[in-house]
């Protein structure tokens, strides 16, 4: 039997981008539901939630400033679903 086996996981992503030039701080966080097919190798991300903000450098505030970039980390369904609707306010 031949089973096309999908996994789904969930994954938190922040960007933390420092623009001089423009004098501004930019935090992005990226909530995304992703699912890979093992057979084929496919991974595909099948709803995604992102929410930015900007700062001036000289303005920053000291919860912005201790927060530090994240690469793709995997969270639980229920942690996906808490920070969807964090970020949808």
């Amino acid at each position: 039997m031949d089973r096309h086996v999908i996994q789904k996981k969930y994954e938190f992503l922040r960007i933390i981008d420092r623009l001089e030039d423009e004098n501004i701080l930019v935090v992005i966080a990226n909530i995304r539901e992703v699912s890979e097919d093992w057979k084929t190798g496919k991974i595909e991300v099948l709803s995604r939630h992102s929410h930015s903000e900007e700062y001036h450098l000289h303005n920053i505030p000291i919860h912005i400033q201790r927060l530090t970039a994240i690469e793709p980390t995997q969270i639980s369904p229920m942690e996906f679903l808490k920070l969807t609707k964090l970020y949808k306010k």
